[in-house]
């Protein structure tokens, strides 16, 4: 039977919905004084929070944030903005795939991946540009009309 979230749980996840970028547990609980002041009733929701699959933790930054709802059962990227400190999240069929055949090639077992992808996302790139006079770096995607 699925636990019934708490109230601490509930008041975690909303400071997580309304934060523009990842949060570490003490951010929350910053956030979430005088209600709330103990940091293990912070990590205890994180930690079912995340078991649940309401929020995602990004392990190289030690962060939190909503989960943007989407079905994550083929896998997620984690595209982190090194600028703006915003994520997005990507479908990584692909890269699960991947991994699966290799982990089958080579015996292992996977128990859990995190994939995190640091760059500068799209909208501090277009401010970045703007700013070097139309000058920026070619990549994936790009479509300025010009060769690199």
């Amino acid at each position: 039977m699925a636990r019934v979230r708490s109230a601490s749980d509930e008041a975690v996840l909303s400071v997580l919905r309304e934060a523009e970028t990842p949060m570490s547990a003490y951010q929350v609980l910053d956030r979430l004084r005088p209600g709330i002041q103990s940091p293990p009733v912070v990590y205890r929701a994180l930690e079912r929070l995340e078991k649940a699959g309401r929020i995602h933790r990004l392990e190289g930054l030690n962060a939190y944030f909503a989960c943007c709802g989407r079905d994550h059962t083929r896998g997620t990227v984690f595209a982190i903005c090194t600028v703006c400190k915003r994520v997005e999240e990507w479908s990584a069929e692909g890269i699960d795939a991947l991994i699966g055949v290799e982990a089958g090639r080579a015996g292992f077992a996977v128990s859990g991946r995190t994939i995190e992808v640091r760059g500068v996302c799209a909208t501090c790139r277009g401010a970045a540009e703007e700013g070097e006079h139309g000058l920026h770096s070619h990549g994936p995607g790009c479509e300025c009309g010009h060769e690199s």
